[in-house]
C-alpha cells in the first residue's frame, strides 16, 4: 500500500512538472507514432497532433483497423495494421489506403521497417503460433506477400513477436523476442525470451546467427526502433539501448522507472514514442482505474544522464568455426597464389623469343647462357668465350658489363621488371674468378 501512493505521488508530481497534454479512456484505442517533427496520438476514431497546441483538435481518421504500425522514409510515412494486410500512406495530415486485401491477423507484435522503401514485416504472432517469416508490402500488387529466402529452416531464427531489432544498409538484426523456447516442456504454454541475436542480408537471402546474451527484463516490455536508429528495451527492471550491429548494450541504471511501470498496458508497443526534434518522449500512464494520461518527458528526466557500456553477446561458436575455415581456406587461397607466382627465371624464359628479336645478339646470347646454367652461378670465363677471339681480354670483360647494363634495361622498361636482374659473388673454390647468376 504504501509503494502504491509513493508510486502515485511521484506520477502526480511528473504530471505537474511536464504539463498534461490529454486524458485518454484507459481502455480505448491508443497509439502513439512519431513522424517528421510532430508526435501523433490515434484514440478510437481520432487523430490528434500533440506537437502542436493548435492542432490538439481532433480529426476523424477512418481507419479500418484497431492496432498499428507506424514506419517512415522520411518523407512518406507508413501506418499499417498491426497484424499484417492493411497500409496506408501519411503525408502528416490524411491517411491514404494503398492495399486491396483485408486484416491477415497472423504477425501481431511483429518488426516493421523499410527496405528499398518497400514495408517488409519479421515475425509476430498471430493464427495461434508465433511467426519467423519475413513479408513484404506488394505496392503493384496492393497485396503482402511471403519474403523468399536461402537459408533453410534449420539456418533460421526462432519464431517470436515483440523483438529487439535493428535495419541498416540492407542488412536486418533481430535479436531476443518473446517467443517460444524449444527446450522447454509445454513449450506452448511457458513462452518466454529467445535469447539470441542474428543478421539477415538482403543480398544473398541469408540469415546468420551472430550468438547468444541475455538482458535484464521481464514481460510485459515495450521497444522503440527509433531510438538514434537503434532499439530501446523499456522494462520496469530497466532500460537499455541495443546496438545489435556493433554488439553493443547500453544501459541507463538512472532511469526513471517510476513512469515505466505506470505506462498504459492496454495497447503493448504503442503506449510511447520517442521524437527526436523536441528531445523527449511522449508516453501514456495509466492515472487512475478508469483514465489514463498523455505526458511530455524530457529525454534526461526519463533516461537520466549515466550509461554503462558492455557488449550485447558472446559471439556463436558457429560463427568462430564459420570465420576459422573461411581464414585458412583464404590462407591457403594465398599461399597457391604465392607458389603460382612466377619467378624472375620463369619470366624471362617466357619471353625468350621476343628477347632474342628485340636484343642485340652478343646481348642474347650471353642473357641465354645465364639462363642456362640457372639456378647455379656462371664464371665471367664461360661467358667470355661469346666474344671473337681477335678482342682482347679487357675488351671481352668491357663487352659483358656492357651486355649486362643493356639487359638489365630493356627488362625493367619492356617488362618491369625490378632491378637489379643479376646476382655476383667470388667463385667459392677460386676467389680471383667472379660468378654471376638471374637473381
Amino acid at each position: 500500500m504504501k509503494k502504491t501512493i509513493l508510486l502515485f505521488c511521484s506520477l502526480l508530481q511528473i504530471s505537474f512538472a511536464l504539463g498534461q497534454i490529454k486524458n485518454p479512456p484507459k481502455d480505448d484505442i491508443h497509439f502513439l507514432f512519431t513522424f517528421k517533427n510532430d508526435t501523433y496520438l490515434l484514440e478510437n476514431g481520432f487523430i490528434y497532433n500533440l506537437t502542436s497546441p493548435i492542432k490538439l483538435k481532433p480529426k476523424e481518421h477512418n481507419l479500418a483497423m484497431k492496432e498499428f504500425n507506424f514506419v517512415s522514409n522520411g518523407i512518406t510515412g507508413y501506418l499499417k495494421n498491426a497484424s499484417s494486410g492493411i497500409v496506408y500512406s501519411f503525408d502528416g495530415i490524411n491517411f491514404k489506403r494503398l492495399d486491396n486485401s483485408f486484416d491477415f491477423k497472423s504477425q501481431f507484435r511483429s518488426f516493421s521497417f523499410l527496405h528499398n522503401n518497400i514495408i517488409f514485416d519479421f515475425g509476430g504472432y498471430g493464427l495461434h503460433s508465433f511467426k519467423n517469416i519475413l513479408t513484404y508490402f506488394n505496392f503493384a500488387k496492393k497485396e503482402t506477400e511471403l519474403f523468399n529466402q536461402v537459408s533453410s529452416i534449420n539456418e533460421c531464427p526462432i519464431s517470436r513477436d515483440r523483438m529487439i531489432a535493428q535495419y541498416e544498409k540492407s542488412t536486418l538484426f533481430i535479436g531476443p523476442g518473446h517467443g517460444i523456447n524449444v527446450d522447454k516442456e509445454n513449450p506452448y504454454e511457458n513462452a518466454s525470451f529467445i535469447n539470441d541475436y542474428w543478421k539477415f542480408s538482403f543480398q544473398d537471402k541469408k540469415w546468420q546467427k551472430l550468438g547468444e546474451g541475455t538482458i535484464n527484463a521481464n514481460y510485459p516490455y515495450d521497444v522503440l526502433y527509433d531510438f538514434n536508429n537503434h532499439s530501446l528495451l523499456i522494462s520496469d527492471k530497466g532500460i537499455y539501448e541495443i546496438n545489435i550491429k556493433d554488439n553493443l548494450l547500453i544501459g541507463y541504471p538512472n532511469a526513471n522507472i517510476d513512469i515505466v511501470k505506470s505506462l498504459n498496458k492496454s495497447n503493448t508497443l504503442s503506449s510511447i514514442t520517442y521524437n527526436k526534434t523536441k528531445g523527449g518522449f511522449y508516453l501514456i500512464i495509466d492515472k487512475s482505474i478508469s483514465s489514463s494520461e498523455v505526458l511530455f518527458v524530457k529525454k534526461a528526466d526519463f533516461l537520466g544522464s549515466k550509461k554503462t557500456y558492455n557488449k550485447l553477446y558472446n559471439q556463436s561458436k558457429f560463427n568462430w568455426i564459420y570465420f576459422t575455415f573461411f581464414g585458412i581456406t583464404f590462407l591457403i587461397f594465398l599461399i597457391y597464389i604465392f607458389i603460382r607466382k612466377k619467378t624472375l627465371i620463369k619470366i624471362i624464359n617466357s619471353k625468350m623469343d621476343v628477347l632474342k628479336i628485340e636484343l642485340k645478339n652478343e646481348d642474347f646470347m650471353l642473357l641465354k647462357k645465364i639462363t642456362d646454367s640457372h639456378p647455379d652461378y656462371i664464371n665471367y670465363s664461360e661467358l667470355l668465350d661469346l666474344f671473337p677471339e681477335y678482342l682482347g681480354y679487357e675488351s671481352k670483360k668491357k663487352k659483358i658489363r656492357q651486355s649486362i647494363i643493356n639487359i638489365e634495361e630493356y627488362l625493367s622498361q619492356k617488362t618491369k621488371i625490378k632491378m637489379p636482374i643479376f646476382i655476383y659473388r667470388k667463385n667459392i673454390e677460386d676467389k680471383r674468378e667472379k660468378q654471376i647468376r638471374i637473381r
